[in-house]
């Protein structure tokens, strides 16, 4: 059962604090400090213990995600965030430079992004003490900032489950034993090469990130019903929390 009015506020959060003397003067491009719409409501029962964050591809919007919360079938609550930038029928989390940028600059992207979330994860957390646990999950754009939220905010995040990443960034430190890392992803992606995924894959369960990939064959930068049956298998697994 969802609550009568879904919360769908403004936040103007800045980025990594606000503005600072090093940065006076620098251009900023509107999409850096528009406020990001998110809807955030209860499915399944009034106060769920488990926060799903789901973040959607480019060009998308947060209702992509609302059939797919529906067939999980848990008590949850969604925090559904918006890309500040427009594009198609949709919208993206990124300026269009981002996939001109060097490796580092399309880093240095997903982690900004990523704070402005971790500042929504915190505000619908303060609202909602109930909540014991927090996933999230997302594909491509959404799945790099799945992935970058449970790197560096492993305060905030218990678990993840990104699709078509590519796992920029690297651990700062140890992520805790008991948070887990789903990847999945398409064996015949043109834009992430599978090798690249499962050699990074093993780089960072070497370095004791508690990380597994799963892969599919005949498909490429998308979704299936094979991965979609994982997705939900994991995020029930994670949404539940481990049984004492």
């Amino acid at each position: 059962m969802r609550e009568p009015r879904t919360v769908a506020l403004l936040l103007a959060v800045s980025l990594l604090g606000g503005a600072c003397a090093g940065t006076r003067g620098a251009p900023v491009p509107p999409e850096a400090s528009a406020p990001l719409v998110y809807r955030s409501e209860a499915v399944g029962a009034p106060r769920p213990e488990a926060l799903l964050v789901a973040l959607h591809f480019s060009g998308s919007t947060p209702a992509f995600w609302d059939e797919h919360v529906q067939s999980l079938g848990l008590p949850v609550r969604t925090l559904l965030p918006q890309g500040p930038r427009p594009r198609r029928d949709g919208f993206t989390w990124f300026q269009a430079d981002h996939e001109a940028k060097t490796q580092q600059g399309k880093t240095e992207d997903v982690e900004r992004m990523a704070e402005r979330l971790a500042e929504l994860i915190r505000e619908v957390r303060a609202a909602h003490p109930e909540l014991r646990r927090v996933v999230v999950t997302g594909f491509s754009y959404g799945g790099d900032l799945a992935w970058m939220l449970a790197l560096r905010h492993p305060e905030l995040v218990d678990a993840a489950v990104p699709m078509g990443t590519r796992l920029l960034g690297d651990p700062a430190g140890a992520l805790p034993a008991s948070h887990r890392v789903w990847v999945l992803q398409g064996e015949h992606d043109a834009i992430i090469p599978v090798q690249h995924t499962r050699e990074r894959v093993a780089d960072l369960k070497g370095r004791g990130v508690p990380i597994d990939l799963r892969t599919y064959p005949d498909l490429g930068h998308d979704l299936s019903p094979a991965l979609l049956e994982d997705w939900r298998t994991f995020l029930r697994q994670s949404l539940r929390g481990p049984v004492d």
